[in-house]
């Protein structure tokens, strides 16, 4: 039993690998992962919404997600090159303007 769900995980990968780039996949990884955010495991949250990345680059959501789990992990830099550049997403906006105040708060106090 165990040999067969393992058979049905390579399968999976194997299809998910022959379809990626493709805009239909990565939504699971994404609904996973904001679940883990919200309930603070961010890092397997990252992981989760690396994979959604990998499978759908086109969904700048993923990347949002990605960049605010970074965002509470204090990782500001990494946050601030995933967040996707979208002028009209207030969201982004709000994000943004955080990641900009911790980096320059940080900036200050190392100096």
């Amino acid at each position: 039993m165990v040999r067969r769900k393992k058979d049905q995980r390579d399968k999976n990968e194997r299809r998910e690998d022959a379809l990626r780039p493709n805009r239909y996949l990565g939504y699971d990884h994404d609904a996973l992962g904001v679940h883990l955010l919200s309930r603070e495991a961010y890092e397997i949250a990252v992981c989760c919404f690396r994979r959604a990345i990998w499978l759908n680059p086109f969904e700048p959501a993923f990347k949002e997600h990605l960049a605010w789990c970074l965002y509470k992990l204090g990782r500001y830099t990494e946050a601030l090159q995933i967040i996707p550049n979208q002028p009209d997403n207030n969201d982004n906006k709000i994000l943004l303007e955080l990641i900009k105040g911790k980096l320059k708060n940080n900036g200050q106090k190392q100096t």
